[in-house]
């Protein structure tokens, strides 16, 4: 049956009413009365899963392996973030993760109840997981701008499978109404076993002079069962008054002047039974009115250089020479993947501290180590936190061993965080508003046995910055 010419006539009127109406709204759909701006979109991204993945397996029935040695859950975390800019909240929804292991047929997946709660499922070659909350069960959406742990699993060698590569894991994550992503990890039968010459925990044995050059060789060695093919990574991190030399084209540096952080990429292979030192040393100047600081060194396998380590493409370089490797002794080595060293100076009682930024979004409940605030406290920390936020300390049912900062004195404006011991302590809080030009301070108290050299860098500011 033809239209008529008259029903031809009202559809074209009624659909150049519709275009004209969403010329009018600027696009936006309304129901109602009431507009309903288009939604952001949103991308998926992988964060720090591994480019090589070392299965680690008890080597006989029964016998628990060395500590640090134990086979170790592999896990995908995503991040989420928007394509757009602006305010409108979104997130990616209806997540699937996909393990696929058809190229590691000398492999098995092992779920345990933690890999099922979590929405892990296992079918031949494929293993897919659907993330969900451990407490709550529902189905878990990663909002822009954070991240979460999405599947994990656990992955071991079959019996008799000789040490080295094992084929690839292959990982698929789907959503909703973002892209699709993927990502190869390399797997290989057999873990090295770092070991480093200093350790965790060291230190100069004396007070050094303020304005003086501490020099540095980490060394690092394996004595577990394969050896590290890939290109290494070393990350040199300050904390404290000191700050590094900008020395090594091969490095990069957090800044150009005065770096706190450096790193390093040094050709491989890292063999079993290897062990060796820096060719060059790293160079510490300590600041002139510097009382203590702490240096760390930490070995990777550079493809799987944590992102928190990583410095972008576009970091400065130092400008001379690449540092490297030398063969050294390792007879009393530790097992650890980092060398810490901390000092103090003769103005070890000048207490002092720097200011720092807090950063979130209006209704952000956020928890951080006051340690990495100034990078090394070693005493009780006072703050009055900026307006338009609430303190949150320890809740009930949350473990005595955590030490949270907490309300001082019966005003409740002063929040003490107490001196460390064996953890930092963590100063949690919530952006209740914004509030233009906010700002506290933070302050430590002289040592009452000790006459402080300088009362004027005993206090600084703490501003805000909101993210939305």
């Amino acid at each position: 049956m033809r239209a008529s010419r008259a029903d031809t006539r009202r559809r074209r009127a009624t659909t150049a009413w519709a275009a004209a109406l969403l010329v009018v709204l600027g696009g936006v759909v309304t129901a109602s009365g009431v507009e309903r701006p288009e939604r952001p979109g949103v991308r998926l991204a992988f964060r720090d899963t591994p480019r090589t993945h070392y299965l680690r397996a008890l080597d006989a029935p029964g016998k628990e392996p060395p500590w640090g040695q134990q086979p170790e859950a592999f896990y995908v975390a995503l991040e989420a973030n928007r394509t757009s800019p602006g305010r409108v909240p979104t997130q990616a929804e209806k997540i699937k993760v996909t393990f696929d292991l058809s190229d590691a047929k000398a492999v098995a997946v092992s779920l345990d109840p933690g890999d099922r709660l979590d929405g892990c499922m296992w079918s031949g070659a494929l293993v897919t997981c659907t993330p969900k909350d451990s407490t709550t069960g529902k189905v878990k959406d990663i909002a822009s701008g954070e991240y979460a742990y999405a599947a994990h699993l656990h992955l071991l060698p079959k019996k008799q499978v000789p040490k080295g590569p094992v084929g690839s894991l292959k990982i698929t994550v789907t959503s909703s109404n973002a892209p699709t992503i993927h990502h190869t990890t390399q797997l290989v039968n057999g873990a090295p076993h770092l070991t480093t010459r200093g350790g965790a925990g060291g230190s100069l044995p004396d007070p050094i002079e303020p304005g003086s050059e501490l020099k540095l060789r980490p060394a690092f060695g394996n004595d577990g069962e394969i050896g590290i093919e890939s290109d290494l990574s070393i990350v040199v991190d300050v904390k404290g008054q000191a700050t590094l030399r900008r020395q090594y084209r091969n490095c990069r540096y957090d800044q150009a002047d005065a770096p706190k952080k450096a790193v390093c990429t040094i050709p491989g292979p890292l063999s079993v039974g290897a062990a060796y030192e820096t060719d060059r040393p790293f160079t510490a100047v300590v600041d002139k009115t510097g009382s203590h600081g702490l240096i760390t060194s930490t070995l990777y396998p550079a493809p799987n250089t944590p992102s928190g380590d990583l410095l972008p493409a576009s970091a400065p370089r130092g400008t001379g020479a690449p540092i490297g490797f030398r063969p050294t002794d390792s007879s009393r080595f530790q097992p650890f993947d980092k060398d810490e060293l901390s000092f103090l100076t003769t103005r070890r009682y000048d207490q002092q501290v720097n200011g720092f930024t807090l950063k979130g979004k209006v209704g952000d409940e956020i928890s951080m180590d006051v340690m990495d605030v100034d990078g090394y406290f070693d005493g009780d920390t006072y703050l009055t936190l900026p307006e338009g936020l609430t303190l949150i300390g320890h809740r009930d049912g949350e473990s005595g061993d955590d030490p949270f900062c907490e309300y001082y004195g019966k005003k409740r404006r002063t929040v003490l965080c107490p001196t460390p011991l064996n953890v930092h302590p963590t100063l949690r809080f919530r952006i209740d508003k914004r509030v233009k030009g906010a700002r506290g301070t933070v302050f430590v108290k002289p040592d009452p046995e000790h006459p402080d050299p300088d009362l004027t860098n005993n206090t600084a500011p703490i501003t805000m910055e909101y993210l939305d």
